[in-house]
């Protein structure tokens, strides 16, 4: 079974940038989110994945902003500090031939999710999203696994399962009833996380709830009758989109570590000695032989 390493760019940026502290560079310049983010992707590198991707947002408005132009509206503005710091992570990772993916007019999450509906037909490819977006989680299926970047933990299927009670393909319709402070989405006003649980853990689809809204108790199958419209608005909006991806070559995200070279971008170019320090380590990781079974 060969792996596919799937990042989300921009949450690990922001992971980055946030929490750890600053570190100045010779010029004065605050480089945390550069120095953090290559650590943590140089981590899951360091696992020989065989195939890789970092997927990046589109900087500018996406169709969900056709959908819903208030869609993220009350995010914090993305600070200047932090905003300096992209363009640089962008180049070193292309100057380090990082497989990536940026789409117009599409999010990580849909490219993520659109590479793996491209590839899963490969039955001997295993996909492991490093991620902390809970929308994902609808992918899950044998030979997907999300993998929380801090705990290094994964969450396959049958911890969804034990976790909600319902398929993950159904987690859409669990949040479309729940408000998402992050992205600003709309929700059913009065159904709270418990609510939403039982109605998807009998009914499974919002389809489904409202074909059945007779059946339900009148204090919340009347919420629901007012906030219809909202409802569906919201699973519209979070659902992933499938992007065309049928020109795009398995073989493009394959990926090899050059130590040499990239030992010569991030120490000789960038000044990154620790960094330089961790890549000879997992050089001498990589080059000792592996113990064979006796049997």
């Amino acid at each position: 079974m060969k792996n596919f390493f799937l990042i989300d760019g921009f949450a690990f940026l922001y992971r980055a940038y946030y929490a750890f502290p600053e570190m100045r560079d010779m010029d004065e310049q605050n480089i945390n989110a550069v120095y953090w983010f290559l650590r943590m992707i140089m981590k899951r590198i360091a696992q020989k994945p065989d195939y890789f991707m970092i997927a990046w947002d589109w900087p500018i408005k996406t169709f969900r902003h056709e959908i819903f132009s208030e869609y993220k509206a009350t995010r914090k503005k993305m600070e200047n500090d932090f905003k300096d710091q992209i363009p640089l992570i962008q180049s070193i990772v292309s100057e380090l031939g990082i497989p990536t993916l940026m789409i117009p007019w599409f999010e990580a999450d849909d490219i993520l999710a659109s590479v793996i509906w491209r590839f899963y037909v490969d039955e001997n490819l295993h996909f492991s999203l490093f991620t902390w977006d809970k929308d994902l989680k609808q992918l899950l299926k044998p030979r997907i696994t999300i993998v929380d970047p801090n705990k290094d933990q994964e969450y396959k299927k049958a911890d969804f399962l034990r976790e909600f009670g319902f398929e993950p393909e159904f987690i859409l319709d669990y949040l479309a009833l729940l408000w998402d402070s992050a992205d600003n989405v709309k929700w059913v006003a009065g159904i709270g996380e418990k609510k939403a649980l039982n109605l998807i853990q009998q009914y499974n689809s919002i389809e489904n709830i409202y074909e059945h809204i007779d059946e339900i108790q009148p204090s919340i199958s009347g919420i629901l009758t007012v906030w219809k419209e909202d409802a569906f608005a919201s699973k519209k909006l979070i659902q992933l989109a499938e992007i065309d991806l049928s020109s795009e070559n398995l073989e493009k995200f394959r990926f090899s570590l050059d130590y040499s070279q990239w030992i010569d971008i991030l120490w000789r170019k960038y000044h990154f000695s620790s960094l330089e320090k961790l890549l000879l380590n997992m050089r001498k990781e990589a080059e000792k032989p592996q113990q064979l079974g006796l049997f």
